[in-house]
């Protein structure tokens, strides 16, 4: 399962007794002790520096999952939330096994069929309404499952989890002088790749294709990265818009761009920080924005609930979106996030726990954009303006885990 490099430790120590001896023929004997401490100080600091970190190395080329076979590397299986949402999200994905019988995306690994994963996941259903507690639930997991580990960023098992959700916003089926920016349907011509971002904005390519209107360029483009949205309309009803397609160009993130170019720090990204920045500097947002080749296309709906890619609703805390070419599509998985150093005022953790990690079973029904490798993962938060706060402010390392029965 894992491999680990020898230091240089042993190196140091083979030289120690020709650098003594230099020392002593070279160095007053009064500074001997001193500089010899000074020394051993440093080769100590050079052996930790040189030691290699412990890898995840696949059984086959290719494969983006890694068994755990030492029962002590697995983490403490505790669910930090309702058991009804995730017996909820668990049954959406075994409607999704239902529905399809292979895997149209991609991924492809020993043992991964998608008959194991339902298999795999109605047996966890089962063994799992029978637990009443964490230390059953971790009995049940050892002795039944396998569990391997996603390998994440360097093969160190580091993966970056971020948050999206489902956005309210004000809007008006119609253009007015309040509500300007649309959002736009899959154009009749649509083939990938589509034109870009600043091709479709200058030459005017969706007139005639809007489906509905916001208040600011902002609030369309947040949409755009969320996958679906609802609008408000004046009379109260919702407008309900779903993803539809894309334009089959590369995805650029504006956070990204704005820690890049120094005007906010990494430590401090945040979906707020984000708005915040572009209320402060409207000018700039256009340009950032054309930054962004990727177009997103929608369609109306007429559920509140977002579907994710699969083609099943998501819950909030229980879906995940990964990269389908790397993970198992309708897998059940285990996130354990880091807590996030940086700022003391996330939300993702309850006041006075900031300090622990969360972790909780989800299930692989989404994907995104921005999701790419075995190094992402995007939790789904739920809708309207508390979720997005959250989800937006989700921005650390973890680790994610699969299950196959044994």
């Amino acid at each position: 399962m894992f491999i680990c490099d020898l230091s240089l430790c042993a190196i140091f120590l083979l030289k120690g007794d020709i650098i003594y001896m230099r020392l002593k023929r070279d160095v007053h004997p009064v500074f001997l002790p001193a500089v010899m401490l000074i020394i051993l100080m440093l080769m100590g600091s050079g052996c930790a520096m040189f030691k290699k970190k412990t890898l995840l190395v696949p059984r086959e080329a290719g494969d983006t999952l890694v068994e755990i076979t030492d029962p002590t590397q697995l983490p403490q299986f505790r669910d930090d939330y309702s058991r009804d949402s995730l017996l909820q999200s668990i049954d959406h994905s075994l409607d999704y096994f239902k529905r399809v019988k292979a895997n149209p995306y991609g991924f492809h690994m020993d043992g991964f069929s998608h008959e194991n994963l339902e298999d795999s996941l109605k047996f966890f259903r089962e063994g799992f309404l029978r637990c009443r507690d964490t230390a059953e639930i971790n009995d049940f997991i050892v002795k039944n499952f396998r569990v391997f580990q996603a390998i994440g960023k360097a093969y160190e098992g580091h993966v970056h989890f971020t948050g999206y959700g489902t956005p309210i916003y004000d809007g008006s089926l119609t253009p007015t002088g309040e509500f300007r920016y649309p959002l736009y349907k899959i154009p009749p011509d649509f083939r990938k790749p589509y034109y870009t971002r600043s091709e479709i904005e200058d030459r005017n390519l969706l007139k005639g294709l809007e489906i509905a209107y916001l208040k600011s360029k902002l609030d369309a483009y947040l949409i755009h990265v969320q996958g679906s949205g609802q609008i408000r309309l004046a009379s109260g009803e919702k407008v309900y818009v779903g993803y539809g397609a894309d334009s089959g160009h590369k995805y650029s993130s504006i956070g990204r761009m704005l820690v890049m170019d120094g005007k906010i720090p990494e430590e401090e990204l945040t979906l707020s920080t984000l708005i915040a920045y572009f209320n402060q500097h409207p000018g700039e947002l256009d340009s950032y924005l054309r930054k962004n080749d990727r177009y997103i296309f929608f369609k109306r709906v007429n559920y509140a609930t977002p579907y994710g890619s699969i083609g099943v609703p998501v819950t909030p805390m229980r879906s995940i979106a990964t990269d389908k070419k790397v993970f198992p599509a309708g897998g059940l998985a285990f996130a354990v996030i880091e807590p996030k150093k940086a700022k003391k005022t996330w939300k993702f953790w309850e006041k006075g726990t900031s300090g622990t990690e969360k972790s909780f079973f989800v299930l692989d029904q989404d994907t995104g954009s921005a999701i790419q490798t075995p190094a992402r993962a995007d939790v789904y938060f739920g809708i309207g303006d508390q979720a997005m706060y959250e989800a937006g402010s989700l921005n650390t390392y973890g680790r994610l885990y699969y299950f196959l029965k044994r």
